[in-house]
């Protein structure tokens, strides 16, 4: 992944950090290990997830054998942000727990979960950790409040039978944003189905135009999270593209309301050739919607101009409780490492959740954002070569050009509202030929930035 400036500033604070904390002889892990700790480990499964159960007590169980003198309770306690702010009040949160990447940096201007970053040092796990995937849970100042588990980028899934009936080569997808117009121009004239499509609902059709615009150039927010910044030039490039497949080739079908669950499942049905998701989308695609594992291709988003890919990222970051102590902080983060973490270093770890997969009938390794780094996601790989269940050889134009991508993450301030007032811009684009985008993407940015200004 490509490191920022500003990516490299943090490593080299973290640095420096790590040089001061020694020479003061701060506690090691050794030295918390010996301590009397206890924490609460939250995200549970629920008994009738009955496999995921079993492996999460195992895992437990295991943790708890490995360091005996901390106490482990658990909690099927979930992120739910309308009761967050009173269970931190109550102190009725778990030590540690999963939030959205949406989330994370609101929780960090409000001071509402725990700076890890000493944390992180102490147990060592800093420079193991994917610098690209990290930024989402840091500060302006580099100190690092969660840990990216479960990330994800959006990029092109595309069909790769009818790209092959097409003529097309499903071993080279579009890169540009014109070669997708012409891909999904070729598409619908020898299918007849739809070329390429777009969520347009339920605050998706607001995601998917913010990763359109980052892979223009563009952005939705200042850096600060304080001023709107996607009624731009780039943000109407974007609708632009959808406009002319849509009004000009007529290469997008029929139906504009559309969620993740209906375009899966018309991808899955092949009736769509491409459209923008993310690399998990396989999951349900293929194991809910009955697609054709061979069928599925995957590539990075594509740019204006074919250079190195831009995307938008989400997923997971586990937090630690705002009030939780050093030693507390440490149990946390060793945990996060034993369960998240543990397959990507250790061969043993690595086989026994790939074969826990297989024996669920679920996908092994999708190829995507890895939390660790890129070197050590591909000595995985290895690892779990002979039981991965996903054809990751279509996943190849993906994984050719990931190095070089910049992970961009989700806006920083009102992610969720932002998307839910870009939906009627998307669907008014694709159901009016005459829609006036500079006011809708006027009336929008006007809505979003009475918000922050709150």
């Amino acid at each position: 992944m490509k490191r920022t400036p500003w990516t490299l500033a943090a490593a080299t604070a973290a640095v420096a950090l790590a040089s001061l904390t020694a020479c003061a002889g701060a506690p090691t892990a050794e030295d918390f290990e010996k301590q009397d700790v206890t924490i609460t480990i939250g995200n549970q499964p629920p008994a009738s997830q009955e496999a995921e159960l079993a492996y999460f007590t195992e895992k437990v169980d295991a943790f708890r054998e490995a360091h005996p003198n901390w106490t482990i309770e658990t909690s099927e306690a979930t992120w739910d942000p309308a009761t967050f702010a009173a269970q931190l009040a109550g102190g009725n949160l778990p030590t540690v727990f999963g939030v959205p990447f949406t989330d994370i940096g609101s929780l960090i201007e409000r001071g509402q979960v725990a700076d890890i970053t000493s944390a992180l040092e102490t147990t060592g796990l800093s420079d193991q950790l994917n610098a690209s995937t990290l930024e989402i849970a840091q500060d302006g100042e580099g100190h690092v409040f969660g840990i990216p588990t479960d990330a994800y980028a959006l990029g092109l899934a595309y069909n790769r039978a009818l790209f092959e009936e097409a003529g097309l080569d499903p071993n080279s997808p579009p890169t540009t944003w014109e070669e997708v117009q012409v891909a999904a121009k070729a598409i619908t004239e020898a299918t007849g189905k739809a070329g390429y499509s777009q969520l347009t609902k339920d605050n998706q059709g607001g995601w998917i135009l913010t990763a359109q615009t980052y892979s223009f150039g563009g952005t939705m927010e200042n850096a600060e999270g304080t001023e709107v910044t996607f009624d731009s030039a780039e943000t109407r490039e974007a609708l632009d593209v959808i406009r002319t497949m849509r009004w000009e080739d007529d290469s997008m079908g029929s139906n504009f309301l559309l969620g993740a669950a209906d375009l899966a499942q018309s991808f899955a049905a092949g009736e769509v050739g491409m459209f923008v998701i993310q690399s998990l989308a396989y999951q349900p695609i293929v194991e809910v919607f009955g697609m054709p594992a061979e069928d599925f291709g995957f590539t990075t988003l594509p740019t204006a101009d074919g250079g190195d890919p831009v995307t938008l990222s989400g997923g997971n970051v586990e937090i630690v409780n705002a009030k939780a102590t050093e030693a507390e902080k440490v149990a946390a983060v060793e945990w996060i490492d034993f369960y998240k973490l543990e397959k990507y270093r250790s061969e043993d770890a690595a086989i026994a959740d790939a074969q826990l997969k297989v024996d669920q009938n679920t996908a092994v390794a999708i190829p995507g954002l890895s939390p660790v780094s890129d070197e050590q996601y591909e000595t995985y790989l290895g690892w779990i070569a002979d039981l991965n269940n996903v054809p990751t050889a279509n996943f190849q134009p993906y994984l050719q050009r990931a190095a070089s991508q910049t992970v961009i993450p989700e806006p920083k301030s009102d992610a969720q509202e932002l998307y839910a007032a870009l939906d009627p811009v998307v669907q008014a684009v694709l159901t009016d030929e005459g829609a006036d985008v500079d006011a809708l993407l006027g009336q929008a940015a006007d809505a979003i930035q009475a918000r922050l200004a709150r």
